[in-house]
């Protein structure tokens, strides 16, 4: 599966899952991969099941089908790079996987392609097994209700049959609802071409869920769930997107804020936080920026060394930089993230604006409301 790493809440930008719950176990073609906690607790729970029933050769099978899922998912990363999108990172839980694409949004051709390499991948993976059971053994005799209990590679022959038709389910976050948004944004505006992607997935959502229910499969009942949550997540990124698409920085910073010089104490930076609503202060000696003070590393330096400690000994010295002039939306991916710092709009040297995630944030909202109360009238 493929995801945006923009925020899915029109109206507050929020942390995308960073690596506080996955742990990066390596960087394949420049990507990290990492693994999310949960699949972790899940390798051991599969170790010591395959213990207790005395079939720690079926063990093998876990990691080989991760291995397909990982290949799944740098194909989607490596199209994805051949369009000119950047990758952030490819994450590895139990139900799958997750490569994070970051900068522009895919176009609804580009998006095609994009969400059609990773199920093709393992295609390629099981026509490969295929090929060569048929030459070593003949023609190999599949069973999915014995899955598991067959050999190695026909179990995997198996898993790389069901992870495409699986994630070819036309619904959001799957790669089946990003071909079909890409195929109706070839014709329909992005918006209700994702909103009629999203209600597709819904709907068959609403179908696995009963069907959970009525058969007492937990794991339907789940995905059932990730499918709902993740094209309602996807509508509002969507969303968010849109609002802000050919808007500028200069249209969202805050041109009225506090600053710091570099020789003020962190008592006086206290004082100042308390004064209003800002939590991060640019430090300045004279008209030169020299960093940024945020409310983290205030509190961190208050406890490390007390009030009396200089604001340039605890500022953030490498600082997020942008014109007015430069598109908002690449900004996003930075006041998203679990750094969030603020991002300083500059005028070659001089320092003219400054953007945060909250004032972003209210931004969004505004234009959330323009837009709704546009519609309205028309």
């Amino acid at each position: 599966m493929i995801e945006s790493s923009v925020p899915s809440d029109m109206a507050r930008p929020t942390r995308t899952v960073e690596s506080h719950w996955a742990l990066r176990v390596a960087t394949v073609a420049g990507i990290p991969i990492r693994l999310h906690f949960t699949f972790i607790l899940f390798l051991v729970w599969i170790v010591a099941a395959g213990r207790d029933s005395g079939a720690l050769g079926s063990v093998l099978l876990v990691p080989a089908i991760f291995l397909c899922v990982l290949l799944h998912e740098l194909g989607h990363a490596l199209v994805a790079r051949h369009f000119g999108i950047t990758i952030r990172d490819i994450t590895l839980y139990p139900l799958g996987g997750i490569a994070t694409l970051q900068g522009r949004r895919p176009r609804a051709r580009e998006e095609f392609w994009i969400a059609l390499a990773g199920p093709a991948v393992n295609v390629v993976i099981a026509g490969l097994i295929a090929g060569s059971l048929v030459l070593l053994h003949g023609p190999p005799k599949l069973s999915y209700g014995a899955f598991g209990q067959q050999g190695l590679w026909e179990d995997l022959l198996v898993a790389n049959l069901i992870l495409p038709t699986f994630n070819m389910i036309p619904a959001f976050p799957m790669d089946g609802g990003r071909v079909l948004r890409a195929v109706l944004a070839m014709s329909l505006p992005i918006d209700q071409a994702t909103r009629i992607a999203a209600g597709v997935g819904q709907v068959l959502a609403m179908g696995m869920g009963l069907a959970g229910l009525l058969t007492g499969n937990v794991i339907l009942l789940l995905i059932a769930l990730f499918v709902f949550i993740g094209a309602g997540q996807e509508v509002s990124a969507t969303g968010a997107l849109s609002l802000i698409e050919g808007r500028t920085v200069s249209e969202a910073m805050l041109t009225h804020f506090e600053r710091l010089e570099s020789g003020q104490t962190l008592q006086r930076a206290s004082e100042k936080l308390l004064e209003g609503s800002q939590q991060d202060f640019p430090v300045m000696i004279g008209e030169e920026v020299l960093g940024v003070l945020t409310r983290s590393s205030l509190i961190q330096g208050l406890a490390q060394e007390g009030p009396t400690a200089y604001v340039s000994g605890h500022m953030l010295r490498e600082f997020r930089r942008a014109t007015p002039a430069d598109p908002l939306e690449d900004t996003l991916e930075h006041l998203a993230s679990a750094d969030g710092s603020p991002i300083l709009v500059m005028e070659g040297d001089s320092l003219v604006g400054m953007l945060t995630r909250d004032n972003l944030s209210e931004f969004l909202m505004l234009e959330a409301i323009r837009h709704r109360r546009g519609l309205q009238k028309s």
